[in-house]
């Protein structure tokens, strides 16, 4: 498997448009170790092609950090299929053969500061999500925030400001901006030095308990501690699911939120419909759990180990194939209800390999990675290399 340092693209994320072509998002840049959307590189978006020979086509967008992307089938009266591209910061690219144009995902209110990772079409619907608990929905009057309230995640009692209460996590939380330079450098000898750090400290906790007892700034600061929703998924506007932080299921039904029982306090991260209606959610902690908001969810047992995070999912035949961080495949099977790594008649670059996104067209199921894009028509995988990765 070749090396990160090779590699000039890091792809973020992708969508299949047929069983020849495919969407994708790259960071331009040799070696990344993550995407920082803020203020991150520049995405450049690729059309991967097949026919009539392999070809790459991009275009570039400056201004644009995009997290999710989502293709739109051609629509009646002739408008042609599109890709979107959502930017962190709710700028949405509409791109086809017609051309290209851009659109703002507004967030109810001022200052929105972004936040927006996950962009979905759902029947007609065109949703977005993201941090603090946000989801966006575009109607015919045009875009709109959804009223969520969610609860906030749990969290120990050492989450709240833990610099508050160590020096040592202090330290460490603000080593950084001593090194670049940002206030006053302490002293060169160690025991003075020590002295200062420690004394810098004493003031730091004591500001930050003058802060803590402003009411205003804790309601503020508590919209931004709501978990994330990492995913959506359903049929429309009247049947809408998000998930995310702290095991979240959530279901929409036009008007009201309905929250089922609680299954897992796992972060869960992606979500897919099966063709028989229900859902395969999976998360952090090898978490999977199926069900729908009428028979409700239940956590799936496996042998597969609690430190697998899994990040992505997708029916392709009769089973699910899920995406995780460093691990590659997996597969569930429907039928019997268990989940195993894929490692037989796989190609070495989706060993031990961290998966973007999986999507299947037809016959046909494409797999992202951070370097690479693979192909798999049923019988044969096939790796395809960016010149600019090879």
């Amino acid at each position: 498997m070749r090396q990160p340092q090779s590699n000039v693209l890091e792809f973020i994320a992708g969508c299949a448009v047929d069983a020849d072509i495919y969407y994708l998002a790259a960071a331009i840049g040799p070696g990344h170790e993550c995407y920082d959307p803020d203020p991150g590189p520049p995405s450049r978006m690729f059309i991967f092609g097949r026919t009539p020979s392999e070809e790459w086509f991009h275009h570039d967008l400056q201004d644009f950090q995009v997290m999710s992307t989502q293709l739109v089938p051609e629509e009646e009266g002739g408008r042609p299929r599109r890709v979107l591209a959502l930017d962190f910061h709710g700028q949405l690219e509409h791109y086809s053969r017609a051309g290209a144009t851009i659109e703002y995902v507004p967030a109810e209110g001022a200052g929105f500061c972004g936040g927006l990772t996950c962009l979905r079409l759902l029947g007609d619907d065109l949703f977005c999500s993201g941090t603090a608990g946000q989801i966006h929905h575009r109607g015919t009057g045009g875009w709109r925030q959804l009223p969520t309230h969610f609860p906030e995640p749990q969290r120990g009692e050492c989450d709240d400001d833990p610099e508050l209460d160590d020096f040592d996590n202090w330290l460490e939380y603000t080593s950084h901006l001593i090194e670049l330079g940002d206030v006053p450098a302490p002293p060169s000898d160690p025991m003075e030095r020590d002295a200062e750090l420690r004394r810098r400290f004493a003031d730091w906790r004591a500001h930050m308990t003058e802060v803590q007892k402003d009411g205003g700034l804790n309601q503020r600061l508590a919209k931004f501690r709501a978990g994330s929703v990492n995913d959506l998924c359903g049929t429309g506007f009247t049947d809408l699911y998000a998930i995310g932080s702290n095991g979240l299921i959530a279901h929409w039904d036009g008007v009201d939120w309905t929250l089922p029982e609680s299954v897992t306090t796992a972060e869960l991260l992606h979500a897919c419909r099966t063709e028989h209606g229900s859902y395969v959610i999976v998360g952090t902690e090898g978490t999977i759990v199926t069900g729908d908001i009428s028979k409700g969810f239940e956590r799936l047992r496996h042998d597969v180990s609690e430190e697998i995070d899994f990040n992505s999912a997708c029916q392709y035949r009769q089973q699910v194939y899920i995406g995780s961080e460093n691990s590659g495949l997996y597969v569930y099977s429907i039928a019997t209800g268990t989940v195993e790594p894929l490692l037989e008649d796989v190609p070495d670059e989706l060993r031990g390999a961290t998966i973007v996104d999986i999507s299947a067209v037809g016959s046909v199921l494409w797999v992202l990675t951070p370097w690479d894009l693979m192909r798999f028509d049923g019988d044969t995988w096939q790796v395809i290399v960016h010149p600019d990765n090879g």
